[in-house]
C-alpha cells in the first residue's frame, strides 16, 4: 500500500491549505491563521478522533488520484509552544508520510518548507484541498464556530465527505 500512496502523492499539486493551525494555551492571535485553545479542547480531540477513524478515506482519495493538496497536522513543540500545524505530504517511506511544513509555525526553530516526518499515529487530521472543495479537515470543522462568519461560511462551503 506504500508504494501505491507514495505513486498518488507524486500528483500532488500546489498547496492550498487555508489556515486551521491552532497552538495550545495561546491567548494572542497575530497571525489570522492560528487560534489559541487550551490543551485538551474538547471540540479539537473529537476532531482528532475523527479524522484517525476515517484516515482510510484519505487513503482512498490519494489512492483514486485526486489531484490537490494532500495534507496532515502534527503536534509540533519547541521553545515552550505547542501548536498543530498542517504538512504537505511529499511521499511515504517505510509507513513514514514524508513532507514539508505548510506554513510558518509560532514554534521556534521552524519556518514554511521544513522537511518534516510523521507516523501514521502521530496524525491528528487530514485534509484534501482541490482549490474548490475541501475533503476531511475535522479540526477547521470544529474551529468553524470561532471564526469571522465569512471565512467560516466559505469553508463550510468547500468541505465534502
Amino acid at each position: 500500500m506504500a508504494n501505491l500512496i507514495k505513486t498518488a502523492f507524486a500528483m500532488l499539486a500546489g498547496l492550498a491549505a487555508g489556515g486551521g493551525a491552532y497552538a495550545e494555551g495561546r491567548a494572542d492571535q497575530s497571525d489570522d491563521n492560528l487560534m489559541g485553545y487550551p490543551a485538551g479542547e474538547a471540540r479539537l480531540a473529537e476532531a482528532t478522533r475523527k479524522a484517525r477513524e476515517t484516515l482510510p478515506r484519505f487513503l482512498q482519495l490519494a489512492k483514486s488520484g485526486l489531484h490537490g493538496a494532500y495534507l496532515l497536522k502534527m503536534r509540533l513543540a519547541g521553545g515552550g509552544e505547542v501548536e498543530h500545524i498542517w504538512m504537505e505530504v511529499t511521499g511515504v517511506r517505510n509507513g513514514i508520510f514524508q513532507g514539508r511544513l505548510a506554513n510558518d509555525p509560532v514554534t521556534p526553530g521552524y519556518k514554511a518548507g521544513d522537511p518534516v516526518e510523521l507516523a501514521p499515529d502521530e496524525i491528528e487530521d487530514w485534509m484534501i484541498s482541490t482549490g474548490e472543495t475541501r475533503f476531511g479537515g475535522y479540526t477547521i470543522r470544529a474551529m468553524l464556530g470561532d471564526m469571522p462568519a465569512a471565512q467560516a461560511e466559505e469553508l463550510r462551503r468547500q468541505f465534502r465527505d
